[in-house]
């Protein structure tokens, strides 16, 4: 493959590092729902690890710690500490995985404990969230099997015609399983090649003034590896697909397995209030 070399992956680095040490930040504001991480950063880049002064202040920021440290790792937005302290009893009373609550993502209430049953997907849109699992692995497979093919995919503007070209020969791309045009075959007729290759005499002589062009080879060489390029973007694109059909499909899934076990919400010695909102 036509990639970058080892000479410049050090200056790629260089900008990628950064970018990605960004991106992180950014998913851990995402996940935790709140900026504190960012800004407690930014204060120990300023003061360093100088403690607070104030206690009543220290301890408000030693609690924003723990609730957002809880959020991290539990994956679960509890809006306060006290709510984290209870659902972690409700889980330990009843058998129930952190992570499981952390599966259901919005369809789980923290504050309620509870199911939003409401809002749990239909087993219709469950099985369409699967198919189109399935299809977009099913591209990205592709995708992976396409980017070690030595062809590449071109179209000829004259006629619209979509065939493989490598620098020995072309292939219609449809339909399947035609004959290959080579440049051997060009002192044959245009007629014979046609019959044989599935394109029209006017592709044919087309084709052939392209296969014994001397600049064949780097012309095929360079479209080669712009499509190797944008395969490896389709695949990222698949890949992130992928992860969300996934995780769509199976927050519905737990969510209905939570819900049929139908667990009392309340904890023992506390009142549970009601959402009774239409």
């Amino acid at each position: 493959m036509d990639f970058p070399n080892a000479s410049n992956i050090s200056s790629v680095f260089g900008v990628v590092a950064p970018l990605l040490i960004g991106v992180a930040f950014l998913w851990v504001v995402w996940r935790t729902e709140s900026r504190h991480v960012l800004l407690n950063r930014l204060w120990q880049l300023v003061h360093g690890k100088q403690e607070i002064s104030d206690p009543q202040v220290r301890a408000f920021v030693d609690e924003q710690t723990s609730l957002i440290s809880f959020r991290m790792f539990a994956g679960v937005p509890v809006a306060s500490l006290k709510e984290a302290h209870q659902l972690i009893e409700w889980t330990k009373l009843n058998g129930v995985q952190m992570r499981t609550l952390s599966m259901c993502g919005e369809l789980f209430d923290a504050e309620l404990r509870q199911v939003r049953v409401h809002k749990l997907p239909s087993r219709f849109s469950q099985t369409l969230r699967l198919v189109w699992l399935f299809f977009v692995v099913a591209i990205g497979f592709v995708c992976v099997t396409s980017l070690f093919s030595s062809q590449t995919l071109l179209t000829l503007k004259s006629t619209q015609r979509s065939f493989w070209a490598s620098p020995t020969e072309m292939k219609s791309a449809w339909p399947l399983g035609a004959a290959a045009l080579r440049a051997g075959d060009c002192s044959q007729a245009a007629s014979a090649n046609s019959a044989r290759t599935s394109f029209s005499e006017q592709e044919v002589n087309i084709l052939c003034g392209i296969l014994k062009s001397d600049g064949m080879a780097e012309f095929v060489k360079k479209a080669l590896s712009e499509q190797r390029w944008s395969l490896v973007m389709l695949i990222a694109f698949a890949l992130w697909l992928s992860w969300m059909g996934l995780f769509s499909w199976a927050s519905g899934s737990v969510a209905h397995k939570l819900a049929k076990r139908g667990i009392d919400p309340s904890l023992p010695g506390t009142q549970l209030s009601l959402d009774l909102r239409d």
